[in-house]
């Protein structure tokens, strides 16, 4: 009989209708909202979602209940949608959890945090340091990190190769810096608030040495698992997800890793390929079913004081 797990997935986008209307308005070009969803639904297959981010969330939920997920964390991806996630969220609090993106370099960062978690309920704070071109360990950020051990925020921060496919396909031309993008800068900012929690996605995206090194070294940083982690196919060696995860356990135990998919449009829908292919990964590994558990919802539970 086949096992089964509490499932909390630590990493979906909730790619709202005003998401996609801001990003097509960076765009900038001289078309319709119709016409650039028409183009989105015709190349790329890409569903128009709901106006009303309660209705999105409710596609969610059904989601969640055909495949027996019992809660996500919703990004808002961009800062102007952290209003769709918090409707999300407050609307169904016992299925869904916010995080919000937070350009570092935006004026009145305090009053913004304060903002979200106050009045918006968000739990934690994603930062894209290659997308805004800022190094973690830069002063303008200190004040985040003191405002997210005020208040508990957890902190997301993505480093390695950044592809964001969505703002791609809209066509949003995106000055992505890499020399942004190495995990062990956040290791003075990690020794300095040893109290905030930091994930760090996709095992670093393909700088899963200096992530380990990281690992290694702060007990405060955490990896999630998501995506299709297809940075694998980059290293000038030959390395599977299942030496990944097997690595990753030995530097960082199970107690700091973090289980996530990388969901976000429809109609593809939740990644339910990428819960089983790593489950699968989990037992072959040999993983007691406590240690799995604590992968597939614990460790998030307990950072997010459950």
């Amino acid at each position: 009989m086949e096992e089964k797990f509490e499932v909390w997935d630590a990493h979906v986008h909730f790619f709202s209708f005003n998401f996609f209307k801001t990003l097509i308005k960076m765009k900038g070009e001289e078309k319709t909202l119709n016409e650039e969803f028409a183009f989105l639904k015709e190349r790329y297959g890409i569903e128009t979602p709901p106006v009303s981010p309660v209705q999105l969330a409710r596609r969610w939920i059904d989601e969640m209940e055909k495949y027996g997920i019992s809660k996500l964390v919703l990004f808002a991806s961009i800062p102007e949608d952290t209003v769709s996630v918090s409707t999300a969220v407050t609307a169904f609090p016992d299925k869904f959890f916010g995080f919000f993106t937070l350009n570092p370099l935006s004026e009145n960062i305090d009053l913004s945090i304060k903002h979200a978690v106050e009045n918006m309920g968000m739990k934690g704070v994603v930062l894209f340091p290659a997308l805004y071109h800022v190094h973690v360990y830069d002063e303008l950020l200190e004040r985040i990190y003191l405002l997210a051990e005020e208040y508990n925020l957890i902190v997301f921060t993505h480093f390695g190769i950044l592809k964001i496919p969505i703002r791609e396909m809209i066509g949003v031309k995106d000055q992505i810096d890499g020399t942004y993008g190495n995990p062990t800068d956040l290791h003075r900012i990690a020794v300095r608030h040893p109290s905030v929690n930091f994930i760090i996605p996709h095992f670093g995206a393909g700088y899963f040495r200096e992530l380990l090194m990281l690992g290694a070294q702060c007990k405060n940083v955490y990896v999630d698992t998501s995506s299709s982690n297809s940075w694998i196919k980059i290293l000038p060696y030959k390395i599977d997800l299942k030496t990944v995860f097997a690595k990753t356990i030995d530097i960082f135990g199970v107690d700091r890793i973090i289980f996530g998919t990388d969901s976000g449009v429809f109609p593809r829908g939740y990644r339910i390929d990428i819960l089983n292919q790593q489950l699968e990964i989990l037992n072959e590994i040999g993983l007691s079913s406590d240690e799995i558990q604590k992968i597939l919802s614990g460790n998030l539970k307990r950072l997010l004081g459950f």
